[in-house]
């Protein structure tokens, strides 16, 4: 039953994010998008058994998405300030630092932890993650911001 409901949860996000790409939707796109979903499921959940991956996410980290637009509005002004004063400057913008993340327990729920934090700190403009360090707990950020984001405190308490 695990197996099965693995399955159809891959599926679902392969049909959905395979809509969420066309501008408008019809019936053919949908038989389509089923249909295509199926293989990539199968794919998907063979390469997550291949390597071995298991997440065990916690329900309190939702909150990380509450935090998400702020962060977003903010950085995107502060992209568009370091465009304009880089345009003149010509030391490159931006610094590396260290994330440190809690220790949430066992495996399962630290590489969820590290997994979901680096898609919330990349999905902001003026952020990605370059590395991270399953053992030391910690990400590696490039940032134009030498400010702790919204969504970065929100991921390291």
């Amino acid at each position: 039953m695990i197996r099965v409901a693995e399955l159809v949860w891959w599926w679902a996000a392969a049909v959905g994010v395979w809509l969420l790409t066309l501008s408008s939707v019809n019936g053919q796109d949908l038989v389509v998008a089923a249909a295509c979903g199926l293989p990539a499921a199968v794919a998907a959940r063979s390469g997550r058994r291949a390597v071995g991956g298991c997440w065990r996410p916690r329900p309190g980290w939702i909150r990380w998405a509450v935090t998400l637009p702020p962060s977003i509005l903010a950085d995107t002004a502060r992209v568009f300030r370091t465009a304009l004063r880089h345009a003149r400057d010509e030391r490159p913008p931006g610094r590396v630092r260290e994330v440190a993340l809690p220790h949430d327990g066992p495996q399962p729920v630290a590489a969820a932890r590290r997994a979901l934090a680096t898609l919330a700190l990349s999905s902001t403009p003026g952020a990605y993650v370059v590395d991270d360090d399953p053992g030391g707990h910690r990400l590696v950020v490039h940032s134009l911001s030498e400010s702790t984001s919204p969504t970065e405190k929100a991921i390291t308490r």
